[in-house]
């Protein structure tokens, strides 16, 4: 199960992840996420509380850089992980790709 908590201030949006980003719950945080690109000049997804980060997930996150760098507003942050999904993201290269804290 996955709880999204989304905030936007000053054209900043963030997304707030609790419980897992799976095959499951990957299409949700995709169109919640693709229904504020539009407006955002950066995107900041805090992970503090994600406890699993899937394949699935990792794309939503990818595809939301990509569209963030094609429209010329690269900022997107991912904050809080834990050990093991920045073990992830070191093994993709997603740390490469995403401005990780």
């Amino acid at each position: 199960m996955l709880i999204i908590n989304q905030t936007a201030q000053d054209g900043t949006v963030s997304f707030e992840l609790e419980g897992r980003l799976d095959t499951t719950s990957a299409s949700e945080f995709d169109a919640a996420v693709n229904k504020t690109l539009a407006e955002a000049k950066a995107v900041v997804f805090d992970f503090t509380k994600l406890e699993y980060l899937s394949s699935a997930g990792l794309r939503v996150l990818l595809t939301t850089q990509q569209t963030m760098e094609e429209t010329g507003r690269p900022d997107v942050t991912v904050r809080g992980a834990n050990d093991e999904i920045k073990g992830i993201f070191a093994i993709t290269g997603f740390d490469n790709v995403l401005n990780v804290k």
